[in-house]
């Protein structure tokens, strides 16, 4: 092929036309053009230069005819089974494949390339594969093709796994500095076709080609005459394309061209693969060491954390007065400070030691300690064991909590309260508060006491005047006596004559003395009566007591049959733990007060139910009501609110002594005067059958 020729002519000697057409189909899409013609025209046209490579088939005076062809500068390709004897220097194509790799070695030869060709491919895929970052390899992989092209610009295009657009960064030749960061869309312009079809493509005129994109030439001024793409393919995936471009002004690409870029590509693919993967690599090397520092950071700081945290629970464990102990089982595991200054050891002397040789100075467990009693037993005990600081006995108080909600685990935390004083201390304030209460109910009795006594007295003393007074009269009324019987009615007569009159009065109100003197001796028998209930502080045998029998009882006692402005709503349905006798005198008193403080027959509600560890019995009137200033007060022996004579003040405080001897709790509530009063008793309930099975 001269250099004038615009496409390669490839001369078919053949009589086949079969072979001719499947020839041709081979070669077309390589822009080769081929003819048929007889050997003679062939050497006519390769004298006059419009053809250089010629197809021949195997056939006789084959020899001759190919020397002749040399002879014309022609290079020949022998179609065909080679001849028994080999012909020297000249290509023999059996198969499509070998016939087009010949062809592009005959094209070379005719170029001016030697076969060299390839060792300068292998040159410049060593290069390109010398590089580590894919900037570096698009600037080497587009500078090689455009000198292994001889061509004007070179660009290296990556395809985008999401969407298949194609992207390059760099143009090196006539567009250099134009054109950057170009994106084009799946399909577009020539490489965009390349790499949907995975084809190379050789385009000689590219004003011609229907896929040829002309908006980046008018982008930079250069105008394109020749394309060669070929596509950069790796385990069947497109990586990119790899395009060389010639201006208008130079001859067009070969299928020459096209092969050496071909034969590049593969290279170029591996280093761009390579490349990116090295590239995500360090990236998620980057990320990974990115996160281990952070991590390593993270750590640090929660390290310093629990380090903080450690010695801050270690300070406090240590801070708290009280010992407290660690233990598996009766081992102990840890310790603080105030356990081993209880104990007269080191702190680190402590764990493996059992608590109760330490503690306690016992070879066993100290009796009644929960520690070996399992989950089902509550972790509290009081234990009598010695203090060495003291060489007596102490009394202390075991509490415990377990650290696992497993059932096998016998890890638990206990702390000991040495309540030896506090007891001494609570034992001396309740003597004192007996003291005080005695005190104070000696000077309420005292005072409740002088008042009827105080006026029988004066009651007595005007009677010892009145006596005096008739002492004269009842002498007087002997004598008479004495003169009736002896019959002297003269005598009778004058010594009747000589008395006064009689003063009735003063005998009436000696009478009246008298009632009242009787009523305050009353008083003082219902206040030692309410003495003697007080001082009862023992109760003997306790037994359930049915609150709902007890009320309807203590009521019907109280206010007659079915009275009209009481109502009952007996809802308990177990008994109280009380001795039925003690119940009823507490709510004697209760209901006693409600009648009372209900002079017009307000409505009295007497209500009973049960929760599920109380019985609860609640009166509630709608009488007088309590001030608030008197409603602490209203259990005070001898405080009451209705007046001289009405009342003494102890029947609340005996409802109330009732009540707390058995572990009840009773309370009072009212809104004022003329909003009625609710007293209700808590008790605690019995273990025993429920109402409706009691006989």
């Amino acid at each position: 092929m001269t250099s004038g020729t615009t496409s390669p002519a490839v001369l078919l000697v053949a009589e086949s036309p079969s072979l001719v057409a499947r020839v041709e189909d081979l070669l077309e899409p390589w822009g080769v053009l081929a003819m048929q013609a007889p050997p003679e025209q062939a050497l006519t046209l390769v004298d006059s230069g419009h053809a250089r490579i010629v197809l021949c088939e195997v056939r006789e005076g084959l020899r001759l005819y190919l020397e002749r062809l040399k002879a014309a500068g022609a290079v020949p390709i022998v179609v065909g089974r080679p001849p028994q004897e080999p012909l020297g220097g000249v290509d023999y194509a059996g198969k499509p494949s070998e016939l087009i790799a010949s062809v592009f070695r005959a094209h070379g030869r005719l170029a001016g390339l030697e076969p060299t060709g390839a060792d300068r491919v292998n040159e410049f895929a060593q290069a390109i594969a010398s590089k580590f970052t894919l900037p570096e390899l698009v600037r080497e992989a587009i500078s090689k093709t455009r000198e292994l092209c001889d061509a004007d610009g070179a660009s290296l295009l990556l395809v985008d796994p999401e969407t298949g657009a194609l992207c390059f960064d760099t143009v090196e030749g006539g567009a250099e500095g134009k054109i950057e960061r170009v994106r084009l869309a799946k399909g577009q312009g020539v490489a965009g076709k390349v790499a949907v079809e995975a084809r190379p493509r050789l385009v000689p005129h590219a004003a011609e080609c229907p896929d040829f994109d002309p908006s980046f030439d008018k982008k930079t001024g250069f105008q394109t005459g020749s394309i060669v793409a070929v596509p950069l393919i790796l385990s069947g995936d497109v990586l990119g394309v790899l395009m060389a471009v010639r201006s208008v002004e130079r001859l067009p690409f070969t299928p020459v061209t096209l092969h050496r870029l071909v034969q590049l590509s593969p290279h170029v693919a591996i280093a761009v693969h390579n490349v990116q993967i090295t590239t995500q690599l360090r990236s998620s090397q980057s990320e990974v060491l990115q996160a281990n520092a952070s991590l390593e950071q993270k750590v640090r700081e929660r390290t310093e954390q629990i380090t903080r945290a450690k010695q801050e629970w270690e300070r406090t464990f240590d801070a708290i007065s009280e010992p407290i102990a660690l233990l598996d089982g009766y081992v102990i595991r840890r310790a603080n400070q105030a356990y081993a200054r209880r104990v007269k050891l080191p702190v680190q002397d402590l764990p493996g030691k059992t608590c109760h040789r330490v503690f306690a100075g016992r070879d066993t467990p100290c009796p009644n300690c929960p520690l070996g009693k399992g989950r089902g037993v509550a972790l509290s005990a009081e234990l009598t064991i010695p203090n060495p600081s003291t060489a007596k006995e102490s009394t202390v108080e075991l509490s415990g909590y377990w650290l696992s909600d497993d059932p096998g685990s016998s890890s638990v935390v206990v702390t000991y309260q040495d309540v030896t004083q506090s007891r001494s201390m609570a034992e001396r304030l309740r003597e004192s508060e007996r003291l005080a209460a005695v005190g104070q109910l000696a000077s309420g009795a005292a005072h409740e006491i002088n008042n009827p006594v105080g006026f029988v007295t004066s009651n007595l003393r005007s009677l010892r005047g009145v006596v005096d007074e008739l002492r004269l009269p009842m002498r007087v009324l002997a004598d008479v006596i004495g003169l009736v019987k002896d019959k002297r009615h003269d005598d009778l007569a004058e010594l009747i004559a000589s008395l006064d009159e009689p003063d009735l009065e003063t005998l009436d109100e000696a009478v009246e003395m008298i009632d009242e003197s009787l009523d305050g001796a009353r008083r003082v028998s219902d206040i030692v009566k309410g003495l003697r209930e007080l001082s009862r502080l023992e109760i003997g045998r306790r037994e359930p007591a049915d609150t709902n029998s007890s009320v309807t009882r203590v009521v019907r006692s109280e206010y007659g049959e079915q009275p009209a402005n009481v109502q009952l709503l007996l809802e308990a349905t177990v008994q109280a733990d009380i001795a039925p006798l003690q119940l009823d005198q507490a709510l004697g008193h209760l209901v006693k007060n409600a009648r009372q403080a209900t002079p017009k027959r307000e409505r009295v509600v007497v209500r009973t139910w049960s929760t599920s560890n109380e019985v609860v019995v609640q009166v509630r009137d709608e009488g007088v009501g309590i001030a608030k200033e008197h409603l602490r007060r209203v259990f005070e022996p001898f405080f009451t609110t209705r007046g001289v004579g009405k009342g003494i003040g102890l029947g609340l405080t005996a409802a109330y002594g009732i009540v707390r001897r058995v572990g009840g709790d009773i309370e009072a509530e009212s809104e004022g005067p003329g909003r009625g009063a609710t007293f209700t008793i808590r008790l605690p309930r019995a273990e025993a059958v429920p109402l409706a099975n009691v006989a």
